[in-house]
């Protein structure tokens, strides 16, 4: 059955022929209007919807890159703070500060925790790199002339500088170098610095998905390149450029924290949506492009055929007038005319843009549109007569015979279905349905549109959001309403587990879900973001510290983000107690012990008590060494260690100050009461040690005593040099002595 019958309107003309030159006429103009409004908002909501997707991608891009960057400087910035402040201990520790195999060793070991930076050094006061990795042969290299080393020794305040990019002048490589400058004694002392090539940034950025002409980049904060990768662009620009497009410009200039903009890039020319998101701590912006060509191409062609479409409709119903108006005065032209008209009418249906298509009770085609046959990649000539089940993926022929048999005229239905091509190729259809009855048989008018593009782009925003690095949720009323498995994965839940769930569960006690709470909203009431490290329990019951983001959707709604930093506040922790703690024996070291002292001399001052400094030696040491090895010796410090902390009381401070040299801080003393304590730590030191080798070794020690009255004015660095002395004067006693002076 065609889909308009030609007979049906010469039999209507004919009964309406004197008034039919008037009705055309300003059917006509109405046509002309009406297809002219249709053209208009099909067009703009068609590139609204392109629009939208463009900008969501790119959006999704440059969030998830900010979140990346971010971790990394975060990284970097860690270790550097924890090195910076193990380098000005080791330096003031003696006078002549600590030799430079100590101060390499440890940036080496430093360099190990950081991947991908290309350097890890410092430079002493004068600006000569003397320490650090892959420090070049030859004449040291000076940094006396940088900006950041200039800026370093002007600083206050011991903070993390950026600069760069710039040319290393130990590789040649462009790099970002991360400042912090060495504070001795309350001096400069020069700079500690971390170099990341540029190529570590572009590499980072490798590991997304990005299609032909889509770009990543990172600039600073004054718009100078730092890296950039553009799949299949003949540009990929120079580090340190500074184009941008004019309307990037106007937009970082009203907001530049975050946006969007459509522009032609100045690098290389090719038209984007680009989004921008600026660091939250760092001078550092992402920029993620996405080419307009595979979202606005689809388009132009639509806009292309709707408007040809348009126009040749007015132009047919134009010509449809004319000739009726000419064969008015003859019934026999006019049936004609309208014939023509009518069959005219039928050639624009089967010119529409969505694949119009007609089926008869059998499920047979009968009508369609050329933009259906274009859609299943075919001809009019080879799918008139074909059964549904022909290019229907998921139902074959008897079960879509079965529905047939069931429907009646009215019902209208909108499924999702796939439809093979007739070149193998399975797209993805929204199609409408509707029933109609004509002359006693039915048809089923059908609409489909190829929706493939579209679900793609929904399923790689849902993989974004579905990330394994980034946890992502949202929270309404303190319920978790969606999460992704990131969430569940870093605090240890199964799969779905969190759905539904009181936010309660997340944090590690009440206090803290209550003080979280009130920090969270009134922050997103007043800035519209809040940041911060939290510590959250796992379903284990385990501490688990975040980088935790939030971010309001609606009134009751808010959306969350949070990245697993526990690694690093874990090594932040071991590194703070490897400053502090002798690595053999963990006593305090000499750093500690000068502050355990100090403590002690304030409590004595204020509770006129004395304190006992005691410095001791062990006498016969080298010998157990020397026979037994360095392993032995390292054993009977230990036994000794365990010795001395089991042999005062919970109030005093056993240490090592390097080699068999050890010192106890008696506290809170009256009189003399020091002596029984150091004669009980001296008798079990006495006592034989049992060697893993079998051997039984035993020493002594010589023991050098300070004692702090309330009223002395000396400090901890003075009584140690007194004790020191006194046991020197026992040693050249005799050993095995106690002095006190």
């Amino acid at each position: 059955m065609p889909l308009t019958d030609p007979q049906l309107l010469v039999d209507g003309a004919a009964r309406r022929r004197r008034r039919m030159t008037a009705w055309l006429v300003g059917a006509n103009l109405t046509v002309a209007l009406v297809l002219a409004a249709l053209v208009w908002h099909v067009l703009e909501t068609s590139h609204r919807a392109y629009a939208r997707q463009a900008r969501d991608v790119a959006e999704g891009l440059a969030a998830v890159a900010q979140l990346n960057v971010e971790a990394e400087i975060g990284r970097v910035d860690a270790v550097l703070r924890a090195t910076g402040g193990e380098l000005e201990r080791l330096m003031a520790a003696a006078p002549g500060g600590a030799s430079d195999a100590v101060l390499n060793e440890v940036l080496h070991a430093r360099f190990g925790l950081l991947h991908g930076i290309e350097a890890f050094r410092a430079a002493d006061a004068s600006g000569q790199v003397r320490w650090g990795t892959r420090l070049p042969a030859g004449a040291p290299t000076r940094v006396d002339d940088r900006d950041y080393f200039i800026q370093a020794r002007g600083l206050a305040e011991p903070a993390t500088l950026v600069t760069g990019p710039l040319v290393s002048r130990v590789s040649g490589n462009w790099v970002v170098a991360f400042v912090r400058p060495l504070i001795v004694r309350g001096r400069f002392a020069g700079v500690l610095y971390v170099s990341v090539g540029v190529d570590h940034f572009r590499h980072l950025f490798e590991r997304y998905e990005l299609a032909p002409l889509d770009a990543m980049t990172l600039r600073r904060d004054d718009l100078r390149l730092v890296a950039r990768i553009a799949p299949g662009s003949p540009v990929q620009g120079e580090v340190g450029d500074t184009q941008v497009s004019s309307r990037m410009r106007e937009m970082l200039a009203a907001n530049p924290r975050q946006g969007s903009v459509v522009s032609t890039v100045s690098i290389d020319g090719q038209n984007r949506t680009s989004a921008y998101r600026a660091l939250d701590h760092w001078p550092f912006v992402v920029y993620a492009g996405v080419n307009n060509e595979r979202f606005f191409t689809p388009w132009r062609e639509q806009a292309w055929t709707v408007a040809s479409l348009a126009a040749l409709a007015w132009l047919l119903v134009t010509l449809a007038t004319w000739h009726v108006r000419r064969a008015n005065r003859r019934e026999d032209e006019a049936m004609t005319a309208l014939a023509e008209q009518g069959k005219r009418i039928q050639a624009l249906m089967r010119v529409s843009a969505d694949g119009i298509h007609i089926v008869d009770g059998r499920g047979r085609l009968v009508e369609m549109s050329d933009s259906f046959a274009e859609m299943l990649k075919s001809t009019r000539a080879a799918l008139m007569g074909r059964h549904v089940g022909s290019w229907d993926v998921n139902q074959d022929e008897a079960a879509i015979n079965a529905w047939l048999a069931k429907i009646k005229a009215g019902d209208r239905q909108r499924v999702d279905v796939q439809h093979r091509r007739d070149d193998g190729q399975v797209i993805d259809v929204e199609l409408q349905l509707s029933v109609t009855e004509i002359r006693g048989e039915l048809f089923v008018f059908s609409s489909g549109r190829d929706v493939t593009q579209a679900r793609r782009l929904q399923r790689e925003q849902a993989a974004m959001l579905d990330s394994d690095l980034v946890g992502m949720a949202k929270i309404e009323r303190r319920t978790i309403t969606w999460r992704n498995r990131a969430v569940e994965r870093i605090l240890g839940y199964g799969p779905g587990e969190l759905q539904g769930a009181p936010a309660r569960v997340l944090y590690w006690d009440d206090a803290q879900y209550e003080e979280v709470g009130r920090q969270v909203y009134s922050a997103l009431e007043e800035h519209g973001h809040y940041r911060s490290q939290l510590r959250m329990r796992s379903k284990g019951g385990e501490a688990v510290w975040v980088d935790f983001g939030a971010a309001p959707l609606s009134e009751t709604e808010i959306f969350a983000m949070a990245v697993d930093i526990t690694p690093m506040k874990a090594a932040h922790e071991h590194l703070a107690h490897a400053a502090f703690h002798d690595a053999l024996t963990q006593l305090p070291n000499r750093v500690l012990l000068h502050d355990r002292i100090e403590q002690a001399l304030a409590v004595a001052r204020r509770e006129r008590k004395r304190v006992a400094i005691c410095y001791l030696d062990l006498d016969g040491f080298k010998a157990v060494n020397d026979e037994h090895g360095h392993d032995a010796g390292d054993q009977l410090l230990l036994t000794v260690a365990t010795r001395l902390l089991a042999h005062i009381r919970p109030l005093d401070t056993a240490a090592r100050l390097g080699g068999d040299e050890f010192v106890l801080v008696l506290t809170c003393m009256d009189g003399d009461d020091w002596r029984p304590v150091l004669a009980r730590v001296i008798d079990a030191i006495g006592e034989p040690v049992t060697l893993s080798s079998g051997a039984t070794v035993a020493v002594g020690a010589t023991v050098g005593v300070a004692v702090f009255l309330p009223d002395d004015t000396a400090g901890a660095q003075e009584l140690i040099e007194r004790a020191d002395h006194e046991m020197l004067r026992g040693k050249r006693g005799g050993k095995g002595r106690v002095m006190a002076g």
